[in-house]
């Protein structure tokens, strides 16, 4: 398949689903998915949705997706939103024009190698089945029925039917075969390098979701507010979103957390906007604040925190109007005070209690594998699909470094710049880290994450950061190391902080104890884990 996987882009969902059934089909070739055709008999422009080269033919295919009917010569397509298109130019003689157009520019470039080729086209409709007509043959259609049983049998038959049609021709030389996909797609790379993949990736990650619409416009009309979601589902934008748009209104915003370094980096968003950040160790509040915004509030979740937080705000937790962002799943244990009679303390005030669904950071290998492991809920994975997840095996401290160096290796060569590559440390000691025996270390080329490196996040070189550090802030890539068990409460809370980080590409190293530790959480969470990824996949 040419491009290996579909992109994000405008693409029918009859076409995803002919990519995937010719993807997952036994036929053996190449499919290039939509083909434009500069040059064309009556058209400035034309495409073809699929352009098969196989072993004997090049088959053209045109994809109808949706209600189609024809009526007095004019042709009628109604997708699945209910919107209609007409044309006099049926798919059949689409299609066919455009195979035309295909051979012809291929016998202009290559000359008489071309003429022993044998060309054909087919048209699909993935959703109806079309009465038999006069002016197609059978052989050159596949409609619902073929299409749902074996795409492949609509294909060698279509094979068969344009191979005797053609008796003078024959099997396409290897050499000239690969001349052709050099000639129809020369820019494209059929092993993407993996920035490129993580750069399509981050065009769907950067957009807020309609779910995230909705939360936004829900608290901007409640006064009190706990917002619940899982790693990946946009908890920090949102809050820094709401307190920009609560200053909007005139209103005095504290933006408020208990890490010092998600602190940095929430001040370097709202830079410019009449909003307080403040990490807890830093209040100092003299007259109190209009909005209380907190983020990561299940680490504030004590009554000591709590009493300093109400001074903060006008009305107190009562009467005052606040919002809370948080993430039980796998955070509450992090530092070690998290109390549970607290946040039921705050819930007695009734505030309104939305929850974030769809996951919007991770790629669905990314959300199923954190999930899989650690058993919380990471949301609907809707980033797309992304590299598999890898997991290097090592044994000691030295053969980690080894493991990690070969990983940085091979990113390099992806072309990924150090800038978009962090290491993640679950024990967190920069001393006992595998990564401080790296060469990069020793060449400064590694940054200790820290709250004035935040303000710059991700910052213009390779970062190291512990699993509690990096809570509210991702990467690109992600390595995360220093695994030394995965069995208390709090272990598990920070391998799903540090499995959550990346946007793209995962990598974890694992030593033969916490690799069978992973095994019996992988048999205990999967089921879960599984049903997700297939929500996602939708």
């Amino acid at each position: 398949m040419v491009p290996t996987e579909l992109g994000t882009e405008e693409i029918t969902s009859s076409e995803r689903r002919v990519f995937e059934a010719l993807s997952g089909s036994s036929l053996s070739g190449t499919a290039l998915h939509s083909l434009n055709l500069p040059d064309h008999e009556y058209k400035l422009t034309a495409e073809l949705d699929f352009v098969l080269v196989l072993d004997d033919l090049i088959l053209a295919i045109e994809v109808k997706g949706g209600q189609v009917s024809c009526r007095d010569g004019v042709w009628t397509y109604q997708d699945r939103a209910g919107h209609y298109r007409t044309s006099r130019e049926g798919p059949f003689k689409q299609v066919q024009t455009g195979m035309f157009a295909l051979r012809d520019r291929l016998r202009q470039r290559h000359g008489q190698a071309f003429d022993d080729v044998a060309f054909g086209f087919l048209v699909i409709t993935p959703d109806v089945d079309l009465a038999s007509s006069f002016e197609w043959d059978d052989e050159t259609y596949c409609g619902r029925g073929p299409f749902n049983r074996d795409v492949t049998k609509a294909v060698e038959r279509a094979r068969a039917y344009w191979k005797a049609k053609q008796p003078a021709t024959y099997p396409i030389p290897k050499q000239l075969r690969t001349t052709v996909l050099q000639d129809l797609r020369p820019s494209f790379d059929r092993s993407p390098l993996l920035d490129a993949r993580a750069s399509e990736l981050e065009r769907v990650i950067v957009r807020l979701t309609e779910e995230q619409y909705e939360r936004l416009d829900l608290i901007s009309e409640e006064p009190r507010v706990i917002c619940h979601g899982g790693a990946g589902t946009g908890k920090t934008f949102l809050a820094a979103e709401v307190a920009r748009r609560q200053q909007l209104l005139g209103r005095r915003v504290l933006f408020c957390c208990r890490s010092e370094v998600l602190a940095g980096f929430v001040r370097k968003r709202l830079a410019g906007m009449n909003v307080d950040v403040m990490a807890v160790s830093e209040l100092n509040v003299i007259e109190p604040y209009d909005v209380l915004v907190i983020d990561e509030a299940q680490d504030l979740m004590t009554f000591d925190i709590l009493t300093e937080l109400e001074e903060a705000v006008r009305g107190g937790w009562s009467d005052g109007r606040w919002v809370m962002f948080l993430d039980q799943n796998r955070q509450a244990h992090l530092y070690g005070d998290f109390d549970h009679e607290a946040l039921q303390y705050v819930e007695s005030f009734r505030p309104v209690r939305p929850s974030l669904k769809f996951n919007c950071r991770n790629t669905r290998e990314i959300a199923f594998q954190t999930r899989a492991y650690t058993g919380a809920d990471t949301g609907v994975a809707t980033a797309g699909a992304g590299p598999e997840v890898t997991f290097a095996p090592v044994d000691d401290r030295a053969s980690e470094t080894a493991a990690l160096d070969a990983r940085l290796r091979a990113l390099r060569e992806h072309e990924v710049p150090p800038e978009h590559i962090t290491i993640v440390s679950v024990r967190g000691d920069w001393e006992t880290s595998a990564a401080k025996d790296l060469r990069d270390a020793h060449k400064g080329r590694i940054a200790q994450l820290t709250p004035s490196l935040a303000t710059t996040w991700p910052g213009t070189s390779m970062t190291w950061a512990s699993a509690v550090d990096i809570k509210g802030l991702e990467n690109r890539f992600v390595c995360v190391i220093d695994i030394d068990s995965v069995e208390s409460e709090t272990e598990l809370d920070l391998l799903y902080v540090a499995l959550s980080r990346p946007r793209a590409g995962l990598w974890i190293a694992t030593t033969p104890l916490v690799s069978g530790q992973l095994r019996a959480l992988f048999k205990e969470h999967h089921s879960g884990a599984m049903d997700a990824y297939q929500k996602a996949r939708v």
